[in-house]
């Protein structure tokens, strides 16, 4: 989007989200995003949002939203690096180009690893990359996320907040029982052609997360908690691959860090030698 654009967008908060101090990284990346955005007329307001937990820290940044002028909430984590033009960019394909998304990001990636932010409905975090056009998804990252404002009033309160799953048996079991109660008792999933219920009740029954008696040793992220809401009230949500967010990562460097590191330049070496002869 080099050249200049003009289309018709709501005022926008963008809420900056850090437990702690904004990189200076970040820091730069939004003052250059704030000229561009203002240079072609896109009404924005910046307001950082902190504290330890960045679930209440979100939640915070809607109510504000709520209370104000808003169409739309953009948050952007304090730990983000982007192109100058990518708030504006992300605010014309939301409102221009495809407006019928009501909730949208950019590609992040996971901070420590390269897969990005996307589940397009295969329930992992799956492999794209950058080019690939607007994605519809089910779940991605909220480090760079615009939501609009009619999603925030539909949906209660908490938008955004963890949960610690159940084992894959249990929330079957749940599932079968809530759609018995509610179809006079019987689950419509069950006996389908191909017996897909019988199946998934097998294999989680069989599971090792199900066979043990503890919970599963992780949580659901704050963010895939609200696109798993979102979807459950019909909104839809996409990323923008066009859009490419970097994701700042920081290293402690020890003896540890530096035995692997001289271990790799050895590995390598020996590659190379091998290579030559």
């Amino acid at each position: 989007m080099s050249e200049p654009v003009t289309f018709t967008a709501p005022p926008g908060l963008v809420a900056l989200t850090s437990p702690g101090s904004f990189r200076i990284e970040t820091t730069m990346c939004l003052l250059a995003a704030a000229k561009a955005s203002e240079k072609v007329g896109l009404a924005l307001d910046y307001q950082a949002f902190g504290g330890s937990l960045v679930d209440k820290a979100r939640n915070d940044a809607c109510r504000h939203a709520l209370k104000g002028p808003y169409g739309y909430v953009l948050f952007v984590d304090g730990d983000m690096t982007f192109h100058p033009e990518s708030l504006l960019r992300l605010a014309h394909n939301a409102f221009a180009l495809r407006p019928h998304f009501d909730v949208m990001g950019g590609l992040c990636h996971l901070r420590g690893g390269c897969i990005p932010t996307i589940d397009t409905g295969t329930g992992t975090w799956e492999s794209h990359f950058a080019g690939s056009g607007t994605l519809e998804v089910i779940r991605t990252g909220a480090a760079f996320l615009l939501v609009k404002r009619h999603v925030l009033e539909k949906m209660p309160q908490p938008w955004f907040a963890c949960r610690f799953p159940q084992r894959w048996l249990d929330a079957l079991y749940e599932v079968d029982n809530f759609a018995r109660t509610k179809r006079h008792g019987v689950n419509p999933f069950r006996e389908l052609p191909g017996r897909p219920w019988e199946e998934l009740m097998a294999l989680a029954a069989n599971d090792q997360q199900s066979v043990s008696s503890s919970p599963p040793g992780y949580e659901v992220g704050e963010d895939s908690g609200f696109c798993d809401r979102a979807k459950a009230l019909g909104f839809r949500i996409a990323v923008d691959t066009d859009i490419e967010i970097g994701h700042l990562d920081v290293t402690v460097l020890n003896s540890g860090e530096h035995r692997k590191r001289m271990d790799e330049r050895e590995k390598e070496a020996r590659l190379l030698h091998g290579v030559l002869v």
